[in-house]
This record gives structure tokens, C-alpha cells and sequence, in this order.
């Protein structure tokens, strides 16, 4: 996989090698939020040399460029999920880049990254790939850079103990409520479908310090009430996730509330950006992050397999 896999377009596309690494880091961090994920596989490439999953999308040209990265175009991770980050406002680059993944890369579980390539390469790739089992078709994608607004849960909401890391003893209790919240957003159970690499995630994000929990009454017990994780990590920006609350304490405000916590613990600890992306169907969602400040900077779309 060492040779070009486009020879009669205007873009080459190829396996990314150790020398080009720099090169894609600067080129994502032109949107270093609706990069992060790719910037995060690059600084783990760039620590171990592996960049097995990245690969570059070149400018063909019969002219050397003057530096490395003067005629990349695209940066793209393929892993369980393939992240398409293109320079905008060229329509044949995202042709030839869905060309190549049509024929060289197995089909993901989903493409996920600005809304306007991902839109135009589901259209190429389509035929092949279909049928989408969900197409989230327009997410707000939403950054924070300084301290968020803090509030107070609505009167009579439960009571709640103190937002804190996760830790191994909070296992049992958070996985029935990460999976909760994955069959509401992704539309099918991972303890049912793929439960060992669920499990080993969860453990992984609690052993990395990258879990936050909430917990307080419900129904006259203690449970988890608010969590959300970090799912990606790269550059100067934390990716939150699977922001969650318990069905039966939903509408006190308390995701608005729980969340500005986390956002203070990651800036400490990882990133002084925090972003998240969020559909944007979800009004309760987007009313609380803006309401802790966060502010849109793009638009994103999944196409879910």
C-alpha cells in the first residue's frame, strides 16, 4: 500500500509515511476542533513513528512543491470510524478521494466530518455502500475556550453529589448508563453487538483519567445521574462525549449545570479548549452548551453503516 492510488485524477491519495506527519499537523490544525480526532491519531503517530490509518491527499502537480506540505489538500484517518479532513471549495478532490475509498478501504462504521464533503462523498460512495442505516444530517459542531457559565440545577431537581473522575469502582454502575446512552444516539445495543470492545473502551477511558460521573437519588437510590467522557484528545482541544442524564432526572437542568464542571476539570487537567458537536435537532442540548458559552464553529455530518 506504499503506491499512489490515484493515477488518472487530479489528487493522489496515499498511506501517510513517518516524513509527512509534521506536514498533517499543521494542515489540521487550520480547524484544530473538527480535527481533533485526526490530530489526535497524528500525535500518536508522531511519538511511535506508526501511522498505520492516516493517509494524505495530495495536489497532483508537475511542479516540486517548495515545502512538504504546500500541496496537501487532505488529511484522513481510517479506524473504526473514517474521518475525511479536506480543504474546502474543490469539488474534485472530494470525488477522488471517495474514488479511492471506494476501492481501497473497508466500509466504517461511520464518516464523520464537515458536513459539505462528507454530503458529497455519501453521494459517490452511496451505490457501493449503501444502505445508511443513519444519516445525522446536520450536527453543530461547538468549542469553549475559557471558563464556563455556571448555573444551578432547576428546584426540585435531585440531589446530587459533587461532578468527579470516574474510578473502577463507578464500573458497574457506568456501563448499563453509557450504554444507555449509545442505543439512544447510535440506534442498537453495544452489550448485544460487539460487548468485549465496549467494555474494553469504557475500562480504557476510566484508566485514562478521561470519565466524569455525577451521582445522587433517584427513585430513593443512589445512581448515576450525569456522565460524560473525553473521546478524543488531540493538540490544545478535549473532544467531550456522550454527555448523558438519567431518564428520570431529565428536565431539571441538570446537563447545564453538571457540565461546566467537567469543562473546568478537562481545561485543568488535558486541553484549554473544549469542544463537542451536537445534532442539531437536540434544542435542549444546544440551549445548555450555549448557555455555559460554548459557541458554534462548524457543521458536521455522520452517516452511520
Amino acid at each position: 500500500m506504499t503506491d499512489l492510488l490515484l493515477r488518472r485524477a487530479h489528487h493522489a491519495v496515499a498511506p501517510m509515511q513517518r516524513r509527512e506527519v509534521d506536514a498533517a499537523i499543521e494542515f489540521v490544525d487550520g480547524d484544530p476542533v473538527l480535527g481533533v480526532v485526526v490530530r489526535m491519531h497524528l500525535d500518536r503517530a508522531r511519538a511511535s513513528g506508526a501511522t498505520g490509518g492516516l493517509w494524505t491527499v495530495r495536489r497532483r502537480s508537475t511542479r516540486t512543491p517548495a515545502r512538504t506540505g504546500d500541496d496537501l489538500e487532505g488529511v484522513i484517518f481510517t479506524g473504526a470510524n473514517l474521518w475525511p479532513l479536506l480543504r474546502e471549495g474543490d469539488s474534485t478532490l472530494v470525488a477522488d478521494v471517495a474514488r479511492t475509498v471506494r476501492t481501497r478501504v473497508r466500509r466504517p462504521a461511520a464518516i464523520v466530518g464537515r458536513r459539505a464533503s462528507v454530503a458529497a462523498m455519501w453521494s459517490s460512495l452511496e451505490r457501493a455502500w449503501a444502505p445508511a442505516r443513519l444519516v445525522r444530517d446536520r450536527q453543530l459542531s461547538m468549542a469553549l475556550d475559557g471558563p464556563a457559565r455556571a448555573s444551578d440545577p432547576h428546584e426540585g431537581a435531585p440531589a446530587l453529589e459533587p461532578v468527579r473522575l470516574a474510578d473502577e469502582r463507578d464500573y458497574d454502575d457506568l456501563l448499563p448508563a453509557c450504554a444507555h446512552m449509545f442505543r439512544s444516539e447510535v440506534g442498537y445495543d453495544p452489550l448485544a453487538f460487539g460487548r468485549a470492545a465496549y467494555e474494553a473502551r469504557l475500562k480504557s477511558l476510566i484508566a485514562s483519567r478521561w470519565s466524569y460521573v455525577q451521582y445522587g437519588q433517584v427513585a430513593g437510590e443512589r445512581r448515576i445521574v450525569f456522565k460524560a467522557e473525553v473521546g478524543a484528545l488531540g493538540g490544545e482541544v478535549a473532544q467531550i462525549q456522550g454527555v448523558w442524564v438519567h431518564p428520570s432526572a431529565r428536565g431539571h437542568g441538570i446537563a447545564r449545570a453538571s457540565l461546566p464542571h467537567v469543562s473546568a476539570m478537562v481545561q485543568r487537567d488535558l486541553a484549554p479548549t473544549v469542544s463537542l458537536y451536537v445534532n442539531d435537532f437536540n434544542a435542549a442540548a444546544v440551549s445548555a452548551y450555549r448557555a455555559m458559552g460554548m459557541r458554534e464553529v462548524g457543521e458536521l455530518q455522520t452517516v452511520m453503516f
